[in-house]
């Protein structure tokens, strides 16, 4: 049982990454039917896609030049990617085959928790001052 779940949500398993591919060239395949799509839907193709690029911009992102790839906030933001990753290969397949816009709905919203997240934890970030270094009380280096 555990083998399977870290098959399937390990950060950095093949599954998330063959998903996020996947759900990147679904979404660039469902976006080339754009003329066919209304105005609302327009508008929200843009902020899912916006929502997307921005999870991927924070776990692209070296926040801590001085550590190891992955801790403090980096470690939030990967593992803030493996739904991120279900998501969009779920909402965009189904999304490009049916041309659906009800997961679309449900995407944004969940995508926006993520995101939401994700800038409170760069605000802390941000103010953060104190120059202890990164994981000085969890992860036993010191």
């Amino acid at each position: 049982m555990y083998i399977m779940l870290k098959f399937f949500f390990d950060r950095f398993s093949k599954v998330v990454y063959t998903l996020e591919v996947l759900g990147v060239l679904l979404t660039a395949a469902w976006v080339t039917h754009w003329t066919s799509f209304s105005p609302l839907t327009k508008v929200l193709v843009v902020i899912y896609v916006t929502e997307y690029l921005f999870l991927r911009f924070c776990t692209s992102k070296r926040w801590y030049q001085n550590a190891k790839r992955y801790e403090g906030i980096e470690l939030q933001f990967k593992k803030a990617i493996i739904p991120t990753s279900y998501i969009l290969a779920i909402t965009s397949g189904v999304g490009y085959f049916t041309n659906s816009t009800v997961l679309l709905w449900i995407a944004i919203v969940l995508l926006a928790v993520l995101l939401h997240v994700n800038v409170i934890l760069l605000y802390l970030h941000s103010k953060d001052k104190n120059p202890t270094p990164v994981n000085y009380y969890s992860g036993n280096k010191y």
